[in-house]
């Protein structure tokens, strides 16, 4: 009883924990598990969670779509259209033009969003939500301003004031900023993201809230708002800290991008490290920030590692999806060479770097340092005409974009390092110098706001964690007080309680001892009885197995050897005795048919009381032998086919002529009643189990007979039990019959 209690609380114990984690996932509904990895999706079978997986995966910015992706999802496109999901369908489509579209592929983009729009109607609200929203998007990054404004409001026509869908309201603003970031629309960005984080404050999903104002520091710094950006992620660092989200990776290189722009490329490189390192970075991160480690440490001249760097560069690779990536992987390249003086190297990698195109994204900043390091190499070569002619055009983009400071400041050295190979204008190096001077102390002030705003971060988290080791402590302190209060409040009561729950405990297990004894003395008996009634059944056979093994001896020794003798005398009588023209030969024919028939019949009911071939040659033998003769004295065509009995001699005595006994008796029904003209017998030993399969083309039994049951029937089935087995029988007028018979095989007899 103790081993079925234990069992019951541990379900207790599970069902509660299931409850608990039903209930906390209730309670804080955030964003759906990591996405499978490729290499697990192509495992999956065919399915709706496949493709559900799939577009999980293909839609997370940072993936390489390549062609085993494309390949998928034209699979898992196939799949929805056969299943009529239209719901998986347009997620299907709107994923592709997602993707083409990153991939800098605009009309193909523009062909997918069309066909996703055909299927808006067939969707319920967030189904259709969903694809506006992707809509949406898509129109805004391909700058169709009008069309993008259209779906944006169709989203919230489809969520304004449901409960059910307020996550995708929120999603629906936060999306929105980026078309109000693009226009130069700055003052909807903030009314928008205060809107998006209201929302998120309404629907008590931690995640949703923590996420929109993620996303609302990264528009405002996007829009150069950085003080008011900063102030929120300090507020978000906690969490950051205590849990390694998704967002830790790219809070991290927020932080390095920013200290790189303010010329702090220490730390910059720190931060971009630190990304690296991530236990859940991805290959796109690692590929990303490795990169921007060998920049870094070009611009701060420290090479000391830049082998190691480069390996890993090479091993991550180039991330397909945005020019500023790929820019930034040839770049990485260049500076590599340009460090390790293969000036050849470094030249064609900068101007592949700076030849890449990819539809109407731009990355003047890298352009900047790309052409003020190939107009670098040309000056060390001597080439003064071709570095100049670099120089201009990366004035013309200095003139054409406000880029940041420390940008400014590597074209300022750049200059500084080519009047050492062609003398500048005087007006033009005191302008030079001048510039620089202001840059760099452009730089400074920036790097002096960082630092204090770090020291101001770093303060609010320690402060942060204070606050809650007090509050810990105090929650303690008071749980300790309520549990000695109701420990001295229930003491009395809990000894009280104890006695009598001892007092039940020893009643109940002395009862529960008197039960389990009747139980196991009423099932000791049951044994015993089982076991007297087969060791009778076991003796009877065995006893009348022996008999019938003496009556067929003699019948086959004694009787079967005169018959022989008489049939050899008559056969001499005839060949000297009788004239030819006397009648008596066909009396002594008649005579010899007479004999041949009592040989015959003899040797049939020696074989019925116990087959001589089954005792001398085995079980699969006797059955050939009781298939030939079957075959020979019927006229009947049989087919067998046999697997196994190999080693029928491990099996018991009473076993191996049972189931003979059984065979027996249904191709004797076969030929007998159901006057059969073919018969297949197939018999598969396997995992300890012989099946038994026997069919036949006679007449069958009528309708008005199929339950009756006649003596052969009766006895086959009480053979059939006896071993434990099971039968099955199929027969219809006219259309044959089917037997099927499996028998447990039992366990070798021991010698």
């Amino acid at each position: 009883m103790r081993s079925k209690s234990s069992y019951i609380a541990k379900y207790a114990v599970l069902i509660l924990l299931f409850l608990a984690s039903n209930f906390v996932n209730a309670q804080n509904m955030g964003p759906a598990p990591a996405p499978k990895d490729i290499s697990e999706i192509k495992q999956m079978p065919a399915s709706v969670d496949k493709i559900v997986q799939l577009i999980r995966y293909a839609r997370n910015p940072r993936i390489v779509y390549n062609d085993e992706v494309k390949r998928l999802i034209e699979e898992a496109l196939q799949t929805a259209q056969e299943l009529k999901n239209d719901e998986l369908i347009v997620g299907l489509i709107s994923t592709k033009a997602s993707i083409e579209l990153g991939l800098g592929n605009q009309d193909a983009a523009i062909t997918y969003i069309k066909q996703a729009e055909t299927y808006a109607h067939k969707l319920k609200d967030a189904q259709a939500a969903s694809l506006y929203g992707d809509l949406a998007r898509i129109h805004n990054r391909i700058g169709n301003t009008e069309k993008a404004i259209f779906y944006f409001d169709k989203v919230e026509d489809l969520t304004k004031d449901k409960p059910h869908l307020i996550f995708l309201r929120v999603i629906n603003f936060r999306n929105r900023t980026n078309l109000d970031v693009r226009t130069g629309n700055y003052d909807k960005v903030k009314s928008n993201y205060e809107l998006a984080i209201r929302l998120a404050k309404e629907s008590n999903n931690q995640a949703l809230l923590r996420d929109t104002r993620f996303a609302y520091a990264s528009s405002l710094l996007n829009v150069r708002k950085e003080d008011e950006a900063f102030s929120i992620l300090k507020e978000l660092i906690p969490d950051l800290e205590n849990t390694l989200s998704d967002k830790t990776g790219q809070f991290l290189e927020i932080l390095s991008r920013n200290y790189e722009k303010s010329g702090d490329y220490k730390n910059a490189f720190i931060y971009s490290e630190k990304t690296f390192n991530l236990p859940n970075a991805t290959v796109q991160q690692k590929g990303n920030n490795i990169n921007r480690m060998i920049l870094l440490s070009f611009l701060l001249k420290n090479y000391g590692n830049f082998d190691t760097y480069y390996s890993e560069h090479k091993k991550y690779g180039m991330d397909q999806n945005n020019l500023y990536s790929k820019k930034q992987y040839f770049l990485a390249e260049s500076r590599y060479f340009d460090a390790r003086e293969n000036l050849k190297l470094a030249k064609n990698n900068y101007l592949k770097a700076l030849r890449l195109t990819m539809g109407q994204q731009l990355a003047p900043t890298l352009d900047l340092e790309i052409l003020a390091g190939l107009a670098n190499v040309y000056a060390r070569e001597r080439k003064v005409d071709s570095a100049s002619f670099y120089f201009k055009k990366a004035e013309s983009l200095l003139k054409k974009y406000n880029l940041p400071p420390a940008a400014r400041l590597i074209y300022a050295n750049a200059i500084k390092k080519f009047s050492q190979y062609k003398p500048i204008g005087q007006d033009t190096l005191i302008k030079n110098l001048e510039q620089e001077m202001h840059l760099r102390d452009t730089l400074h002030q920036l790097r002096l706001s960082k630092i204090t705003g770090e020291l101001e971060t770093k303060y609010r988290v320690t402060e942060k964690q204070k606050e809650l080791e007090l509050a810990k402590k105090a929650q303690q302190l008071q749980t300790l007080e309520i549990k000695q209060q109701k420990q001295k409040n229930w003491f009395v009561t809990i000894t009280a309680a104890i006695g009598i729950f001892i007092f039940a405990t020893i009643a109940y297990l002395i009862n529960q001892r008197k039960k389990q004894a009747t139980i196991l003395h009423n099932a000791t008996l049951n044994d015993l009885k089982n076991q007297h009634r087969i060791d009778i059944m076991n003796t009877l056979t065995d006893a009348q197995e022996q008999e019938k093994r003496k009556i067929a001896e003699r019948l086959h020794d004694e009787v079967g050897a005169m018959l022989s003798i008489a049939k050899l005398n008559i056969n001499t009588l005839e060949e000297n005795v009788f004239a030819a023209d006397s009648n008596a030969t066909d009396k002594l024919q008649v005579t010899k048919n007479l004999m041949n028939d009592i040989s015959t019949t003899v040797r049939n009911i020696s074989h019925n009381l116990m087959p001589i071939a089954l005792e001398k040659y085995g079980f699969k033998k006797a059955l050939l032998d009781l298939l030939t003769s079957i075959k020979t004295a019927n006229s009947i065509n049989v087919e067998y086919l046999i697997e196994g009995l190999e080693k029928t001699e491990r099996w018991p005595q009473n076993f191996m002529l049972s189931t003979y006994r059984i065979i027996q008796e249904v191709l004797n029904n076969a030929i007998k009643h159901a006057e059969a003209t073919h018969l297949f017998v197939q018999l598969v030993e396997l995992d300890n189990t012989i099946t038994i399969y026997i069919e036949d083309n006679g007449k069958g039994i009528e309708a008005n007979k199929l339950n009756e049951e006649g003596a052969g029937m009766k006895l086959l089935k009480t053979n059939v039990d006896y071993l434990s087995g099971k039968l099955e029988i199929n027969e219809k007028p006219n259309e044959g019959t089917f037997a099927l018979i499996e028998l447990p095989i039992p366990k070798p007899t021991e010698a």
